[in-house]
């Protein structure tokens, strides 16, 4: 019977690539926090790769792909030891798959082992050696096999929502500001901000402030995002919402906030800002208003009989830039300006919306002025050409 050479041939060829890699003085495996997820769940997953000895000939290349079209890989960090005179280097990671179906993701590393008489040569300096001689070999990580599930929603995890108000009755032009506080743990970096759109309100918004970390159960902590509103008449704030699948319900959760009515009064009146006076007080500001007529007038005659030869010149402020030196608030000044419509004010606006101290308040005239003084100058060099 005559032989059959290329089945030998491929026998040896086994044969030889299994001793090839049963000689290698280490193992890798897998560890894997779950088999079936949804889509989006996080997965913690640990490769770990252990010496039968301390393992310093060999330095270890483990960089997978962070994201492809069909997950998001994530590191958790390395942890790196040796005990009992065993190495092991062990690879965390969170792995978030963005598609369902039966999944198997391989991945691969480089070992790079190099010689004591490299190592010793590298250190020494000799003057041929430049840097440390590998041997490199490429090696297929053990398989991770996932059974994801889907759904249809962006987010998945648990998460709660807070949605508050500080106060649901102001004047015409007051700002009212509204906290948007999302907390839970799941994908939290797919959270997108919120666009608020109120019929005759002013709508000036933060971007969302994230403020979470990565676990192995995905990204925990809370996420934030702040607006400050202004209107002239009564408005109301649909609710807030946010749809996602809950990992622990195993099924769609809809958190929707409360409605708030904002009762908007009308701006102060002239008479609101003036005290009132009694007849007593008026008939004593009187006396006192002649009596200051009476000085003055005597300063006025005695001032122009010896200082003739001095003219005296007073800047008169007036319109707008008055009713900015004469703001009280960052708020009331920002509501002058958002009311001036005026697209040179927008940088100042989002500067300062949120702050309201008095360091605040005059930066933001000083600024204001410098702005306006610089159209009054572009204005004259315009008359005088």
């Amino acid at each position: 019977m005559r032989q059959n050479r290329g089945k030998n041939i491929v026998w040896l060829l086994l044969i030889f690539s299994s001793f090839l890699f049963a000689s290698q003085p280490y193992e890798w495996t897998l560890k894997s926090s779950k088999s079936s997820v949804y889509v989006n769940e996080a997965v913690e997953v640990e490769y770990t790769c252990t010496f039968e000895n301390q393992g310093y000939l060999y330095v270890i290349e483990f960089a997978p792909p962070k994201e492809t079209a069909e997950y998001r890989l994530l590191p958790l960090g390395v942890v790196e030891k040796v005990v009992d005179g065993r190495r092991s280097d062990t690879y965390r990671y969170v792995l978030f798959p963005k598609s369902a179906g039966a999944k198997v993701f391989d991945f691969g590393a480089l070992m790079r082992q190099t010689t004591k008489a490299s190592i010793e040569n590298s250190v020494i300096g000799r003057d041929n050696v430049e840097d440390y001689a590998f041997d490199d070999i490429s090696v297929t990580l053990p398989t991770l096999e996932l059974l994801v599930k889907d759904h249809q929603e962006t987010m998945t995890g648990h998460f709660t929502l807070k949605v508050t108000l500080d106060k649901d009755s102001v004047k015409a032009y007051e700002p009212v500001h509204l906290d948007v506080h999302l907390r839970g743990v799941g994908d939290f970096d797919q959270m997108q901000d919120y666009n608020l759109s109120i019929d005759g309100v002013k709508v000036f918004s933060e971007v969302g402030e994230k403020r979470y970390r990565l676990s192995k159960d995905g990204f925990t902590g809370e996420w934030e995002q702040k607006f400050s509103l202004v209107g002239s008449t009564d408005f109301t704030i649909a609710p807030i919402t946010l749809s996602y699948f809950d990992i622990g319900q195993q099924k769609k959760v809809t958190l929707r906030s409360k409605s708030f009515q904002v009762n908007v009064e009308e701006a102060y009146t002239q008479e609101e800002l003036l005290d009132d006076v009694s007849e007593d007080d008026a008939s004593s500001w009187w006396s006192w208003w002649y009596l200051n007529y009476l000085f003055t007038f005597i300063t006025g005659v005695y001032l122009g009989r010896n200082f003739k030869g001095y003219t005296f010149k007073q800047e008169k402020v007036e319109g707008f830039q008055a009713e900015v030196n004469s703001a009280k608030s960052v708020n009331i000044l920002l509501i002058k300006l958002v009311l001036v419509d005026d697209r040179r004010y927008d940088g100042i606006i989002n500067k300062y919306e949120l702050k309201d101290d008095k360091t605040s308040l005059k930066s933001l005239k000083n600024e204001i002025n410098a702005l306006l003084k610089s159209d009054t100058i572009t204005e004259q060099k315009g008359r005088d050409a």
